[in-house]
């Protein structure tokens, strides 16, 4: 759906991620409104374990975009990877606890996200 690319505020040296829309998808009005609600559903929540976001916009050509949060750390799919898809059962809990909290507080304000991929997100 989009690119996302590390960013660096050149007054204030704030490390943010950019995410844009790729250009078919940025011509699609229904695409272009689910990413706005994506930007209001998450600071809707505010939830430590899900990115901020704090702006959006669209550029010239149209396409529109969001400054997040930068986040360092692993997604879920490369600690996978790097453990050979093999999680220590105390590890898979935690991991667990940490995404049915983020999605419990999204349920509490009446958000359902439609999907869940391990390589999406960071975590903290």
């Amino acid at each position: 759906m989009g690119t996302v690319f590390e960013c660096v505020h050149e007054v204030i040296q704030r490390r943010v991620a950019i995410k844009v829309l790729h250009p078919e998808a940025g011509r699609n009005a229904e695409t272009v409104n689910r990413f706005l609600n994506e930007a209001r559903a998450v600071n809707r929540v505010e939830h430590p374990g899900l990115v901020q976001i704090t702006d959006f916009g669209k550029l010239p050509d149209g396409a529109g975009y969001l400054v997040m949060e930068y986040l360092q750390g692993q997604t879920l799919a490369g600690r996978l990877e790097a453990s050979k898809g093999k999680l220590s059962p105390s590890e898979a809990v935690q991991i667990g606890i940490q995404i049915a909290s983020a999605v419990a507080a999204a349920h509490k304000k009446g958000i359902v996200h439609r999907v869940r991929k391990p390589g999406r997100h960071r975590r903290r």
